[in-house]
């Protein structure tokens, strides 16, 4: 990994972060902790054992070929980068360019778009609560990221060992491998909330519309979706959204 372009990427996140340690802050700013966060990932050690598991975990990326992308830093500026990859089980975005390769942890940066032109993916770091709270890329499904109400989803990577017969040594099971997925939700105009885990069932649904519950639900029987599939959860949500922003 060659040192000029990457000084490049700390110089901006080193940046943000004076611009916020003089607003004389109490508490220790995002774009202070997005430098350790970049940094510490980005350490020798930490790419050394970041490569050892992927020997492991060969499936562990939601796209497997290198994609062109933008990273939206935390001032919302946007830098295209020609080769990115999400690699699920570390909750790592891997961003290659001419120079070399660098890591992204959630944190360092606001978000990314995997892809290009209209069929970009759009992730964004948020908080999430699914028993505790932990700091994830969230891909996003809503529109806009800053609406009222947030609906996206968070990619999990799941791996189970053969398992074998004790005695007969023979395998019982196979291996299996596969990312899965968690539905989440919470507003968008508070990032400090954390988002949650949601079960898709009309009880569950219905609970994030609040005050607007029975609008949400008349519109939803009137063009007949179902609460139990996302693109349908989706476009109850952002009828939510335009309702409230009115």
């Amino acid at each position: 990994m060659k040192l000029p372009k990457l000084a490049y990427w700390v110089v901006g996140l080193m940046l943000l972060a004076e611009q916020a340690q003089a607003q004389a802050q109490t508490n220790r700013d995002p774009a202070d902790v997005a430098v350790d966060l970049y940094l510490r990932a980005n350490s020798p050690d930490a790419l050394e054992r970041m490569h050892k598991d992927l020997i492991n975990a060969p499936e562990a990326y939601l796209v497997a070929m290198d994609q062109p992308g933008t990273l939206v830093l935390l001032n919302k500026r946007r830098v295209r980068v020609p080769a990115m990859k999400y690699n699920v089980a570390l909750r790592l975005l891997e961003v290659r360019d001419s120079t070399g390769s660098h890591v992204w942890p959630p944190g360092s940066l606001d978000g990314f778009y995997l892809g290009k032109g209209s069929e970009a993916r759009h992730f964004r770091t948020y908080d999430v609560r699914d028993g505790s709270v932990k700091r994830t890329f969230v891909e996003v499904l809503t529109v806009d990221d800053d609406c009222p109400l947030v609906l996206g989803v968070v990619h999990q990577y799941h791996h189970d060992d053969a398992q074998y017969d004790p005695v007969l040594q023979t395998k019982t099971k196979e291996a299996r491998t596969e990312i899965g997925q968690v539905v989440v939700a919470g507003p968008g105009k508070a990032p400090h909330e954390p988002l949650r885990s949601i079960v898709l069932n009309q009880r569950s649904v219905v609970k994030l519309f609040g005050a607007q519950a029975a609008p949400v639900e008349a519109f939803a029987a009137k063009e007949h979706l179902s609460y139990t599939d996302l693109g349908q959860v989706m476009r109850m949500v952002e009828y939510y959204n335009q309702k409230v922003a009115k």
